[in-house]
């Protein structure tokens, strides 16, 4: 009696309604009648049938009624209701119970309507007890739930990131081992996992930064390490994302192969570098010195010669140049000989410089002074080299008889210089890559404008290695370019920033 109390449990809509059946059904068991049977079957939520062994009717609650005559059913049997019904799964599962007299319960589809029941067969001599529950929705869920998890499972395979999730006690689970994981608080029994923590996953010279780590803004971080395993040094990228209260995602990239790369790409680029330096210098001043006359008097179309060779070896040294000092922001092996200045007077020499080369291309160099005094703590020649860059540029793409500004201002803790042209502008879609390595800009068309597409990549890297930064503003009307640098105070004795 216990075993089909068990068994029928989940068609009844509360405990109250099972708890009345079930005192009903213990009080009436031995002499049980079909008025009693009747009595339960309509408490019940959900449809019940009783058919007699050939399959006729004896009853239905209202539920089944609703059921049968939706189908319209033209006897009251279930076998002719139902055409084609001892050929289905359902159809042989119910007979075999019928013939055998034991219970079944299971899941089925009804072809004809696509609607899922949830059925307990409860097989006796003379009868047989079905109770349907529909269980659609809850069917939809659950296949549409393991659709989602194949496909995840599918995307996640795909991936060739390793996904870790990381609770703030330090623990670690995979997410890639374990798609099916959702949360930390309760963990299925059927799910046996091993974690791992995060002292495992990532060097011990990196953990104080990673714990430390501020992810409430919404932005990610990123994180370079190496780990010597069996087989050689291995590099790693890992980028961390908040996702929860207590836990933050770390998607963990193998990029050994590309660090190698670049090692090689660095080394040759140096090889280069340097073998070409030293004949280039060697060319530039022997053509030097025959323009001075060294080696006689030159015929002027020999001179002519002589100064294009100088001024495209000039253009070659400085290409070597670049690639040298690109070579050395990489490996970090660049010197920088910093001291206090005064801002307006490395800008000011960067001007001067530039004149010449600005009158080639019939452009003004107007320069606007801070009036008062502004100290910067940076190395002066490659803060030099930074303005001339920016002023080469503006140059270039400045209308004739038009002019570049250059303002000296001071904001509250950092000093600007601010590069202004009068050209068309940026294109938008070269905008990202502006500061990228070897990337070039649509040139005007009114001019030829040359160079190595590494000034404005050096320009940047020069920048923030003195603790500053660059950015610009574009429109149709003309770029601005902004170097800000940190204050400083005032050297004592030093020259007057206003002499």
């Amino acid at each position: 009696m216990n075993d089909f109390f068990k068994k029928i449990k989940g068609f009844f809509k509360d405990d109250e309604s099972f708890f009345e059946a079930k005192q009903l059904l213990e009080k009436n068991w031995h002499n049980l009648t079909p008025d009693y049977f009747k009595k339960l079957l309509k408490s019940l939520n959900y449809a019940a049938f009783v058919i007699d062994t050939a399959g006729n009717y004896i009853f239905l609650n209202e539920e089944a009624r609703r059921l049968v005559e939706s189908k319209k059913p033209s006897e009251s049997n279930i076998w002719k209701d139902i055409p084609g019904l001892e050929d289905t799964d359902f159809g042989k599962k119910l007979a075999l119970s019928m013939e055998t007299q034991s219970n079944l319960h299971l899941e089925i589809r009804f072809p004809t309507n696509q609607v899922w029941f949830e059925i307990q067969i409860i097989s006796q001599q003379d009868y047989s007890l079905i109770i349907a529950k529909e269980i659609s929705e809850k069917k939809s869920t659950e296949i549409g739930y393991k659709t989602v998890l194949t496909k995840n499972r599918a995307i996640l395979s795909s991936i060739p990131d390793d996904l870790y999730g990381i609770h703030k006690d330090g623990k670690v689970i995979n997410y890639k081992k374990y798609p099916d994981f959702t949360g930390w608080d309760s963990l299925p029994d059927s799910m046996d996992i091993q974690f791992s923590s995060i002292d495992k996953l990532f060097p011990e010279s990196k953990l104080k930064y990673i714990q430390n780590l501020n992810l409430e803004t919404g932005k990610s971080e990123t994180l370079e390490y190496s780990i010597d395993e069996y087989d050689g040094e291995k590099y790693y990228e890992a980028r961390f994302t908040k996702t929860g209260e207590f836990e933050m995602l770390a998607i963990v990239r193998n990029i050994t192969d590309r660090k190698r790369a670049e090692a090689l790409k660095n080394e040759f680029i140096s090889l280069v570098s340097h073998e070409l330096r030293t004949p280039l210098t060697s060319i530039k001043g022997s053509i030097e010195l025959l323009l001075a006359g060294v080696a006689g008097e030159l015929s002027n179309q020999t001179k002519s010669l002589l100064n294009i060779c100088k001024k495209n070896t000039q253009r070659l040294v400085r290409f070597v140049t670049d690639l040298l000092d690109i070579e050395a922001l990489d490996s970090g092996n660049i010197n920088f000989k910093f001291k206090i200045y005064c801002l307006q007077e490395i800008t000011q020499t960067s001007v001067d410089g530039m004149r010449t080369f600005a009158e080639q291309y019939h452009v003004l160099l107007n320069l606007k002074r801070y009036d008062g005094e502004t100290f910067v703590y940076v190395d002066e020649d490659r803060l030099n080299h930074c303005i001339t860059n920016l002023i080469s540029n503006a140059v270039k793409y400045t209308p004739k008889f038009s002019e570049v500004e250059i303002t000296i201002e001071k904001k509250e803790s950092v000093a600007q210089i601010q590069i202004k042209d009068n050209g068309p502008g940026i294109d938008p879609s070269f905008q990202p890559r502006l500061f990228h390595r070897f990337a070039q800009g649509t040139p005007p068309k009114d001019k030829l404008v040359g160079g190595s597409g590494l000034g404005l990549s050096i320009t940047k890297g020069f920048i923030e290695a003195m603790k500053g930064k660059i950015y610009f503003h574009t429109s149709d009307l003309g770029t601005t370019f902004t170097i800000e640098l940190p204050l400083v105070s005032k050297p004592i004795p030093t020259k007057n920033c206003d002499q």
